[in-house]
């Protein structure tokens, strides 16, 4: 398999995760609070903030999954938005903010994908570097 098509699957899987998790915490962020085992939020409206720009990130993994010689920038964003989540949460739990169970969720939803989506923003962009051509285009 290709690098292209394994970072095209990469980030298709990853749109159907993030907007699978993102829907719950649209329709009932007060529910997905106490689901996690934290106390019911005072402002709810930041839990659906949050699952707003999930939802958002993943339609950017979607995009840029369809056409990475297009999108490719879009990758970088896509890595920085996990790490900055899974660090946020990582803070969190360190202090007692943020519930085990959302650590947990966290460390499955975006730890193992930083890896795969840096290696794929990464290796694309040499690849053009080195061709001076968009990966997926014929030369």
């Amino acid at each position: 398999m290709s690098l292209e098509s394994r970072t095209g699957w990469w980030l298709r899987a990853d749109a159907a995760i993030s907007w699978m998790l993102a829907l719950p915490g649209l329709v009932d962020p007060a529910g997905v609070a106490t689901f996690f085992g934290a106390e019911e939020p005072t402002y709810s409206y930041l839990v659906r903030l949050w699952s707003g720009l999930l939802f958002m990130f993943g339609c950017a993994s979607w995009e840029a999954s369809r056409n990475l010689g297009a999108r490719l920038t879009l990758l970088k964003y896509i890595w920085i938005e996990k790490t900055v989540i899974f660090v946020t949460v990582f803070i969190g739990h360190l202090g007692g903010e943020a519930p085990p169970s959302l650590m947990g969720l966290i460390m499955l939803t975006n730890l193992p994908w930083i890896p795969a989506i840096l290696y794929g923003d990464v290796a694309l962009r040499e690849r053009i570097r080195l061709d001076g051509r968009a990966p997926g285009l014929a030369p």
